[in-house]
Order: C-alpha cells, then sequence, then structure tokens
C-alpha cells in the first residue's frame, strides 16, 4: 500500500507503559492469551481426508468460492499491509513520529494496535466513527514475537476497486483475525513469513452480507493453500502455481488442472 495511504489507516496516540517489562525487573503483567491454533496449524502440516476423484467437483466449487472470497475482499493484500507494520512497530518501540500509529505498549509482553479502516470515500479519510477499525493484538517474550497475532473488527470498511468492502466482529467470536506467523525473528519480514489465517468475519460485499468463516495459508512464493472439508477430515489445496491446483492429501499429494483431473504426483506413484 502507498505510504500516504498507509498514513490515513492508522491514527497516532503515542506510547504508553513501560519498556522493562523486556528485561527481568520489570512489574509482571499477565499477557492476552492468543487464539487456540494448534489443531488447525495440524491440518494444514498434515491433511487427514483422502482424495477420492468422484469428489473433483465439489472440491473445485469450494475452491473456486474461497478464490472469490479472497479476491473480492482482497484480506490476504489487506493482512499483509497490516503485519509488515505490526512487525515494523516491533522491532522500532519508538515508532509514531510520523502520526501514522495508536500503540499501546503493556509492560509484561503485548502490544494493542488500532487501524482506522480507510472507507469507502475517495481521497480516504481516518474517521474512526464512520470507517470502523481493525483491532490487533501481538504478544511477546524476551525471545521476540509470539507465533500468533490476532485481533478483531469493528465495522472496517475499506474498497477494493469499485467495490465497498465492510468486515465485522461475528457476535460469539473471540478473533475475528488469527494469524500464525511462526516464532522466526521479529525483524523477519513479512514476505518471508508463511502466514497461516483464520477467519470468523461477517463481510458485506457490496451490500451484500455473508460469513466470512475460512482459513488458508499463504506461502513464501506467494502461493496459497486452502483447507478443504470432507467427510472424512480436510485436505489441502495448493494454488496460484502456474500448473493448476496441487492437492495434498492423506492418500498422497495430486497435481490437477484447472478442472481438476487429477493424477497423483510421480514420485509418489505406486
Amino acid at each position: 500500500m502507498h505510504a500516504t495511504a498507509r498514513r490515513w489507516l492508522w491514527l497516532s496516540a503515542g506510547i504508553s507503559g513501560g519498556l522493562g517489562a523486556i528485561g527481568c525487573s520489570g512489574p509482571r503483567v499477565d499477557k492476552p492469551p492468543a487464539p487456540e491454533m494448534t489443531e488447525l496449524i495440524a491440518a494444514y502440516a498434515a491433511p487427514d481426508a483422502e482424495f477420492d476423484a468422484d469428489a473433483a467437483s465439489d472440491i473445485s466449487l469450494t475452491i473456486a468460492a474461497i478464490d472469490e472470497l479472497l479476491a473480492r475482499t482482497d484480506l490476504r493484500e489487506q493482512l499483509v499491509d497490516v503485519l509488515a507494520e505490526v512487525l515494523r512497530q516491533a522491532t522500532d518501540l519508538s515508532g509514531g513520529e510520523d502520526g501514522t500509529v495508536d500503540i499501546s505498549l503493556e509492560a509484561g509482553g503485548y502490544m494493542r494496535f488500532t487501524r482506522i479502516c480507510p472507507g469507502w470515500t475517495l481521497p480516504a479519510r481516518p474517521d474512526r466513527s464512520v470507517n470502523g477499525a481493525l483491532l490487533l493484538t501481538a504478544t511477546f517474550s524476551e525471545a521476540g514475537l509470539d507465533p500468533i497475532v490476532w485481533g478483531s473488527a469493528e465495522a472496517c470498511r475499506y474498497r477494493v476497486g469499485d467495490g465497498q468492502i465492510e468486515l465485522d466482529q461475528v457476535a460469539a467470536s473471540a478473533a475475528a483475525v488469527s494469524v500464525y506467523w511462526g516464532s522466526g525473528p521479529s525483524d523477519r519480514d513479512v514476505s518471508e513469513r508463511t502466514l497461516l489465517v483464520d477467519l470468523d468475519l461477517e463481510a458485506t460485499i457490496d451490500a451484500e452480507r455473508s460469513a466470512l468463516d475460512i482459513d488458508f495459508r499463504s506461502l513464501v512464493d506467494g502461493t496459497l493453500e486452502y483447507r478443504i472439508p470432507r467427510p472424512d477430515g480436510s485436505l489441502i489445496a495448493r494454488v496460484g502455481g502456474a500448473d493448476g491446483v496441487m492437492l495434498r492429501a492423506a492418500n498422497g499429494d495430486f497435481d490437477c488442472d484447472a478442472e481438476l483431473a487429477c493424477q497423483r504426483r510421480a514420485s509418489e506413484a505406486p
């Protein structure tokens, strides 16, 4: 996102709290617990559903539906932009000098970020009462940032081309968005991280409201993986490559064309 545009998304309020929490001498403050993502991480690491060629049509429809939702909401790019700012501020705790960021740094190991959404009007204007916000929490220890960042949505409005998007919290949801970005060094760029994203949102796309209860994994090379629920578990579809779709399943990996006609990978063929 252009630097000027980013400025409109963040509201300055300075930094509060103490930095002594990073060391041993600071006061103890309990960190808020991150959402539980262990089962989702395992599902992407080792899919437990078997691929059945007779189910190719259903799987293809699911892939297309997730593709369309991510394209229309631009959510991957929106999240990458936000996470890049989280990393930048975490590695430069004296940030905010340009008046663009609202950070609350709490003694004991967590930071809270408020991102004001740009809204539907052009040019964008940072007005939380009209455009809403995304509220993110990142925790840390002496070793650096913890593996999960999460947050809530507060009627966040933005544009994707001519489309008008609004993201809102699901009433019973503990987190609208949870991102597992691993335990690498805090200065590792977002582009160098695999991001596992779990969404539980209400999305309004051009006045049409629908649930956005999906998850996906964004790989370092720019390809995406989607978890496809099946009666016997779930399998993983990798999209975005030049050669169609690659399916990972309990019974092996399969290379598929656009119509999801698949063949077991040669290295795994019996």
